[in-house]
């Protein structure tokens, strides 16, 4: 479906840009290919120019070199450094000013190609002048607003500095509804895909690597407007920085803070873009997790909707962990897979003062979170068969506790008869 002209005029949010470009679509309106070839072509070099002078007023110093330069031709009344400059406005784009793309930079110089042949007498061959197609002529137009003329002056090294200071902000705000707001007044609102996934990248690895709770929420912040933003460039972009980002990570405190953020902001989707053999390699490192990340595993029990992998590398964890790592263990939510484990090593207590200790930790555990019918059965069950535990200090506080079990003290009293242990509860 052929665009229309005059909403592609109405892209162009800049007063200037639309007047620029009215006169090229005019011209094409009324059959005239040639003078709206040419007019297409002043269009982009006017706009260009007024991009670099926003530039150089805020504070670019390579913009303020070129509008210098600029300024002095047309003080001067130069006119071969004036047809210079003009010549050089489609490589300063690209290159000094990152306005437009290798491919956009193609189109533009096709457009002053075009325009040289609409402008001066060109003759095709002897008999015939060369003549501009409407199918020309409305190309130039379309390229010239889809690639220059709708985009912000800021585009390139400055559009991405400009959006970094305002993430790093004092003033950046606090909601999402408000950083969408913030992002939309900018360059990210019709934002190139080069500028999109620089931004992106830098989010990703601040929230990856980044121990300062106030830069981390406002890089998560960041990251959940891009996405609402631009649901496309995000499905383009996001697995594949993920996955260069993450499988770079080797150190083991990067790791561990990498794995955490990863399950901390599941509903981003950092851990469905890894693939799977970098799922297996996070997997493994939980299952074997050191001692600064086991303390902070809890997150995989406070996620929504956990990986099902993590779930079960960190129960795994669970059933290895030493008693010093559990009782110093201080998580806000404790799976059932810790009381499972600290009946095991409470089985296994050598004498009257360990299973006072073990036993001390286990009630504290099950003060938090209520013991399984089939949990107090293997306590009381181990307390039958074990004389320290049996005859230790904690025990009765210990089965005390088990009567939050459903049905309470009297299916407590049931198992302590049906394992023939005689303890005054």
């Amino acid at each position: 479906m052929l665009t229309d002209l005059d909403e592609l005029i109405l892209s162009c949010e800049d007063p200037r840009s639309r007047k620029y470009i009215e006169e090229a679509v005019k011209c094409y309106k009324a059959g005239a290919y040639r003078s709206s070839v040419v007019a297409c072509w002043i269009a982009v070099a006017f706009d260009l120019v007024d991009k670099i002078r926003e530039l150089a007023a805020s504070g670019d110093k390579e913009a303020q070199k070129e509008i210098a330069r600029f300024e002095t031709i047309q003080r001067t009344h130069n006119l071969p450094n004036a047809l210079a400059f003009e010549k050089d406005l489609p490589l300063m784009a690209k290159d000094k000013f990152e306005f437009i793309s290798h491919i956009e930079y193609l189109d533009i110089v096709r457009l002053v190609e075009d325009r040289n042949r609409c402008a001066h007498p060109s003759h095709v061959s002897d008999n015939q002048v060369f003549s501009a197609s409407a199918e020309l002529a409305r190309l130039h137009i379309f390229n010239a607003v889809n690639s220059v003329l709708s985009k912000p002056a800021a585009q390139g090294k400055a559009a991405l500095e400009r959006v970094l200071n305002d993430v790093e902000s004092k003033f950046f705000p606090s909601n999402i509804e408000d950083v969408v707001t913030l992002f939309e007044a900018g360059p990210l609102k019709r934002s190139r895909e080069s500028l999109y996934n620089n931004f992106l990248k830098i989010l990703i690895k601040t929230v990856l690597g980044e121990s300062d709770s106030l830069k981390f929420n406002k890089s998560t912040l960041a990251l959940s407007a891009i996405k609402l933003l631009h649901p496309n460039l995000w499905d383009k972009f996001f697995p594949d920085c993920v996955k260069k980002i993450v499988e770079h990570i080797r150190i083991e405190d990067e790791l561990c803070r990498a794995v955490v953020t990863m399950i901390r902001l599941g509903k981003l989707g950092l851990w469905d873009a890894l693939p799977k053999p970098e799922q297996l390699r996070i997997v493994t490192f939980v299952q074997n997790a050191p001692a600064k990340l086991f303390a902070d595993l809890d997150w995989i029990f406070l996620a929504d909707t956990p990986p099902a992998s993590l779930v079960a590398a960190t129960e795994k964890r669970i059933k290895i962990s030493t008693f010093d790592e559990l009782n110093k263990m201080d998580w806000f939510a404790t799976p059932p897979a810790v009381i499972d484990r600290l009946i095991s090593l409470y089985s296994n207590s050598p004498s009257f003062a360990t299973a006072n200790t073990y036993g001390r930790t286990l009630r504290q555990y099950m003060q938090e979170t209520s013991p399984t019918y089939k949990q107090a059965n293997e306590i009381i069950r181990i307390a039958s068969h074990n004389d320290q535990i049996k005859h230790s200090n904690e025990l009765p506080s210990v089965l005390r506790t088990l009567g939050s079990v459903e049905g309470g003290m009297e299916v407590i009293s049931q198992l302590m008869s049906d394992h023939g242990l005689e303890i005054n509860v």
